[in-house]
């Protein structure tokens, strides 16, 4: 301990020798990288453009990795073609009606159109859908009777397999209730497949 000095002497003393120690190190020439994180600290816009840029770079590895789990994800089953004509021998739900019934369809993507026949005169589809197995339609009609004539609906809902429909008419707003009638309608032109084993 250095004469004459006390307990608040070595403080100054300790404090004198910290700031000398800054002054000096001050002095000395600094480092690539801290005159580069010095001029980052004092430029915001340099700054603004490494985060931006390091933000990117996080995206494009995430995109790219989503990208390859989108790849390895089921990929959705294509619609069947129903595109063509058709054809189902339909039995109404009245005495003696049966009637072969053409179908043309025809349409992009989900939207549905064409004809359908019902008591073998061709009626125009209207709110036409096909999405993956299923297709759905309806037609209209007009009934008669004494009083007035009277717009019939008529609902188609369909299941496709191969070159098959499975449908199901409902009928609605007719003068007379009528229960569904199913049927099953085939492509026309459609070569049937022959068993590997005959």
């Amino acid at each position: 301990m250095k004469p004459g000095l006390g307990r608040g002497g070595k403080l100054h003393l300790a404090l004198n020798l910290e700031l000398n120690f800054q002054e000096n190190k001050m002095d000395e020439p600094k480092s690539g990288m801290d005159q580069l994180i010095s001029q980052i600290r004092n430029n915001p816009v340099v700054a603004l453009l490494i985060f931006l840029g390091s933000i990117v770079i996080a995206l494009s590895a995430f995109t790219n990795a989503a990208r390859n789990l989108w790849e390895l994800a089921p990929k959705k089953a294509a619609s069947p073609d129903i595109q063509g004509e058709w054809q189902a021998d339909v039995v109404y739900d009245w005495p003696n009606a049966k009637f072969s019934e053409r179908f043309r369809f025809s349409g992009k993507g989900e939207r549905l159109s064409g004809t359908a026949s019902f008591l073998g005169m061709n009626r125009g589809i209207l709110e036409g859908k096909s999405q993956k197995d299923q297709v759905q339609f309806i037609t209209k009609t007009q009934e008669f009777n004494a009083d007035a004539n009277h717009s019939v609906t008529h609902r188609y809902l369909g299941k496709i397999a191969n070159d098959e429909i499975h449908f199901v008419m409902q009928t609605e707003d007719a003068l007379s209730e009528h229960l569904p009638v199913e049927f099953i309608a085939r492509k026309l032109g459609a070569a049937k497949a022959t068993p590997l084993n005959e």
